[in-house]
């Protein structure tokens, strides 16, 4: 019998929105695509915080508020992430997130499973812990998407990017969630979906002007968009399948299902239709603000939950990740008691033309 494992505490850190209407006005973001995303708004942090602080401030606050449940213990920290963490190569993260939090005890490890990076380091704590092998866990992500590297407006097809970093602690000890269950899987055959036809190189650095269009676009020439979201959809469904099968719950009786932040055109095509959900089962109505925040759209959306008290004891939530490789992690957790926070991370500031129509 595995030990059981809680979620006992998740935050975020979010800075200051810009709005995508100024950004068409610009000539940074095409009319078109923002017509399609239906996302008004993105984060953007500035030049005066580096990423992986942007995840310390983010497992400090986590930390904080699972005081109570852990004391001062935590044994791993696993950080995820999907771009430029401020050095190029020879250094991991990780272990600078443990050294500022002074978890001097812990194991730091970074996890690069792009935008399932954050889901997939929930799924490996859990193995660790359910083993016994680890009683607290801290699960940090932090993304910056900025230039010169990247285009968070027009760097890929259906997603636009926002700045932020979130933080879930995972103990067996106790909690205000369970995780009953909790399964991974790998769609190797997308894998040149992120890759393209170019040839490999040898050098490494932040490349300039990183576009994910340019290999989406000659892998979905080659094979077509509908053999791709087939595949998506094929390795979604097994998934989630296993975990079901796990616990016993049909997808009706989810009182929420949490996914990625991507534009709306996409979370049709990749989960409203396939999962046959409305977006108000979602926290899409929330996402749609943040964009997609790298590896950590389902920390911060659990953050969001508790914080704005949208789950009440004993309602079911559904977790589903996806990342580039093509990767899936669904998981199921049950709501134990709703806790008392009374600072909201995942509330961050508004452009004004945002302010002045429907607040998330």
């Amino acid at each position: 019998m595995t030990i059981p494992v809680y979620i006992a505490s998740a935050a975020a850190w979010i800075p200051p929105a810009e709005s995508a209407a100024e950004a068409v006005a610009a000539g940074k973001y095409s009319d078109d695509d923002n017509a399609t995303n239906k996302i008004p708004c993105l984060p953007v942090a500035t030049d005066e915080i580096s990423v992986p602080d942007m995840g310390a401030i983010a497992g400090r606050k986590a930390l904080d508020r699972a005081a109570d449940v852990i004391g001062d213990q935590v044994d791993l920290v696993l950080h995820a992430s999907i771009y430029h963490q401020g050095r190029d190569h020879h250094w991991n993260s990780a272990p600078y997130i443990q050294r500022e939090l002074g978890l001097t005890d812990a194991f730091a490890l970074n996890v690069e499973g792009m935008s399932n990076g954050g889901m997939a380091a929930i799924d490996l704590a859990m193995s660790q812990l359910e083993a016994g092998r680890a009683t607290n866990a801290l699960v940090t992500t932090a993304d910056r998407f900025c230039p010169p590297g990247f285009d968070r407006w027009r760097g890929s097809y259906g997603i636009v990017f926002g700045d932020g970093a979130t933080a879930l602690v995972l103990s067996t000890t106790g909690g205000f969630a369970r995780i009953h269950a909790i399964a991974s899987a790998t769609e190797a055959s997308l894998e040149p979906l992120h890759r393209g036809t170019a040839p490999f190189t040898n050098a490494y650095g932040v490349v300039l002007d990183e576009n994910l269009r340019t290999p989406k676009k000659s892998y979905l020439e080659e094979v077509g968009t509908e053999s791709v979201l087939k595949r998506a959809e094929e390795v979604l469904m097994r998934t989630l399948s296993k975990v079901l099968g796990r616990t016993g719950h049909k997808l009706d009786d989810f009182a929420r299902v949490l996914l990625p932040n991507m534009g709306h055109g996409l979370m049709q095509d990749q989960f409203f239709k396939p999962l046959n959900i409305p977006a108000e089962r979602t926290l899409w109505n929330w996402g749609r603000y943040a964009g997609h925040l790298g590896a950590g759209d389902l920390s911060a959306a659990v953050a969001r939950l508790v914080e704005k008290k949208e789950v009440a004891q004993g309602d079911l939530v559904l977790l589903i990740g996806t990342g580039g490789g093509y990767s899936v992690t669904v998981a199921v957790v049950e709501i134990e008691s709703v806790p008392e926070w009374p600072e909201t991370t995942t509330d961050f500031a508004l452009p004004a033309d945002v302010r002045a129509s429907a607040r998330p």
